[in-house]
């Protein structure tokens, strides 16, 4: 391929793109720091009159009062049934002299008024209550270790500290005694005259007790030592009741049961034995789904998978895509604890075709991929594949590989959801050295980085949420044009750089005129070595099943291996989410702010499909 001009295509902003820019990022962080603050109404989004709460000289409690006012706006559904503000002054008075209870003032007073429309609420918490004496009443064996409650003689009577001070007993006696029966429940006695309380903890009296036999019922298809193995318990064990749900827990996360439940026998020589019953799920599972891009069109997919294929929780997966420029079937074995209880197996196979503007490319793979949970959020993965392809580029020729790689990779996953996170950040690096077993000097190494970090403000109207995504990739070892048109970097889509056509970015060809006079024209992008991309969005939530969201999309594909941040194509963006049970349906549009001529043919790209774009 010595010979062939690379013309890379540089992205210059004009002034109107900065200016758009600078816009896009305006209107995002305002919607995310400004967004109206709790007691603000706006129309449509919210019914509810605007309030107001006024504590004298304790500010503090002014604003707890009023962030759980506006926390039970979002939720309660009586409220949303009145349309007369009295109605909703009368109920939320009501809320304020409980809550004012739970903080310990209970002589408090709480006056309302209503004025244009506006709710004021008067609160008077007078003094809060204090614990005046505070016993504990539990055998005297478990009670010399005790560490304590976490209040004493003195502090206010507050109901979240009180309740904790049950769990923190709770918690003890599960790690310290084999009570068959874990009861612990308190008593307060209000003094009104004294503004004090009397406070006692009391354990109800339970034998200890260890586990007997252990044994597992209703159980069909799933290998019965298979499961038992998941309970991590053994007879002669500690009874523990926090215990037994945790196993219960196991047993549901292998994805093979769908209700478990725990039979504890009376007790017989200090022992009780425990029967797990247990109901599976159905293992077979068939999906349909679509999708829908306007630089891809139209796409839909199929899919058939079985859970236990083979008895212990083996999983076998058969999927085929088909759109305008891919189709493909794909099969995978997954091996759960393969040797080791934090270590799976997977097994793939994949046929595809992909008719691309710039190549077209037949391929098979097939592979396995070794992956340890070396702690809960961090994850190694070894693995081996071998590709055979064919692969046609614009006005070339087409070539033959047999590419066998092993992609070494580390993923830390910290999110809260896989397909909607709100909270949490990922970060996943993957080195995969490449070689050409036909002989040939085709070796690289194909190394990528992706990043993904949420933050939620749960106490602001719309629950914003603000996602980032960062991804780099380089490619090093052989010139750009001697890898594989299929193995490169492209940058622009759905998945890359909204507002672009789908692997629209990057560097192009030129391509000699074959009029004599005329100048050259671009090829179609190419794909390089190196790429860099960036993501930002606003997230918000509107209702339990409408949202919105704000974005702005960066990056580029780059013929040289070094991915550079300063040189990237921008997007923006908004789009509509429509949440589900299972994950949000998305529907995006998004312009390029930097349109290029005779290169982008749109001026604005549709994308929907389910989950978040990341």
């Amino acid at each position: 391929m010595v010979g062939k001009r690379i013309f890379v295509l540089r992205n210059s902003l004009s002034a109107r793109g900065v200016d758009f820019i600078q816009l896009a990022v305006g209107i995002l962080l305002s919607a995310l720091l400004l967004l109206p603050q709790p007691g603000i109404a706006l129309p449509f989004f919210d019914r509810l009159p605007k309030f107001k709460v006024r504590v004298l000289e304790n500010r503090e409690l002014q604003e707890w009062l009023k962030d759980q006012l506006n926390e039970q706006r979002k939720s309660s559904s009586v409220l949303k049934s009145y349309e007369d503000p009295h109605d909703v002054a009368r109920y939320e008075r009501g809320t304020l002299e409980k809550l004012l209870r739970s903080r310990g003032y209970y002589d408090g007073r709480v006056r309302q008024s209503v004025t244009g429309g506006e709710i004021l609420y008067r609160v008077v918490p007078g003094r809060q209550f204090r614990i005046k004496s505070l016993e504990i009443d539990m055998p005297p064996r478990l009670r010399a270790g005790f560490p304590g409650v976490g209040l004493q003689v003195g502090d206010p009577l507050e109901a979240v500290k009180v309740s904790e001070g049950v769990k923190k007993i709770e918690t003890y006696l599960a790690e310290n005694a084999c009570l068959l029966d874990v009861d612990v429940d308190y008593k307060a006695t209000v003094i009104h005259s004294e503004h004090a309380a009397r406070l006692v903890y009391r354990v109800a009296p339970s034998p200890e007790v260890h586990i007997g036999e252990l044994s597992i019922a209703g159980a069909t298809s799933v290998n019965e030592d298979y499961l038992r193995k998941r309970l991590k318990l053994s007879p002669g064990d500690c009874f523990n009741s926090a215990k037994l749900d945790a196993a219960k827990l196991r047993l549901l996360r292998t994805n093979l049961i769908a209700g478990a439940n725990a039979e504890v026998s009376e007790p017989h020589d200090g022992v009780v034995d425990v029967t797990f019953l247990v109901i599976e799920r159905k293992h077979r599972t068939i999906r349909l789904g679509v999708g829908y891009a306007s630089d891809e069109g139209a796409g839909v997919s199929a899919g058939w998978e079985h859970r236990n294929i083979l008895g212990r929780g083996e999983k076998i997966e058969v999927e085929t895509r088909v759109s305008e420029i891919t189709q493909s079937l794909k099969g995978e074995l997954l091996v759960p604890r393969f040797f080791r209880d934090d270590q799976d197996l997977a097994a793939t196979a994949e046929a595809s075709n992909e008719d691309r503007e710039s190549y077209q490319a037949e391929s098979v793979t097939i592979g396995g991929t070794i992956s340890r949970r070396h702690t809960k959020h961090r994850t190694f993965s070894i693995g081996s594949e071998l590709k055979f392809s064919k692969v046609q580029e614009e006005g070339e020729e087409s070539e033959n590989y047999n590419l066998l790689s092993f992609p070494l990779g580390i993923k830390i996953d910290t999110t809260d959801n896989l397909l909607d996170a709100r909270s949490g950040a990922t970060v996943a690096l993957e080195v995969s050295p490449y070689f050409d077993l036909k002989g040939s000097s085709t070796r690289f190494v194909k190394n990528t980085l992706v990043g993904t970090g949420y933050l939620t403000g749960e106490e602001i109207r719309f629950d914003p949420t603000l996602a980032v995504r960062i991804k780099a990739g380089v490619i090093s070892g052989i010139d750009n044009l001697d890898i594989p048109a299929d193995e490169r970097f492209y940058s622009g889509g759905g998945g890359s750089v909204r507002g672009y056509a789908y692997q629209a970015l990057g560097p192009r060809r030129l391509i000699p005129s074959t009029v004599p006079g005329e100048p050259p024209t671009l090829s179609d992008p190419i794909g390089g070595r190196g790429l860099s991309e960036i993501s930002v969005e606003g997230r918000f939530r509107f209702t339990e099943t409408w949202g919105g969201v704000l974005f702005v999309d960066g990056g580029n594909a780059y013929a040289d291996p070094q991915p550079s941040f300063d040189d990237l194509y921008w997007g923006v963006g908004i789009g509509v989410r429509y949440m589900t049970s299972f994950a949000p349906l998305r529907f995006d549009i998004a312009f390029p702010l930097d349109r290029r001529e005779d290169l982008d043919d749109s001026a604005y790209q549709i994308y929907v499909s389910l989950g978040q774009a990341f």
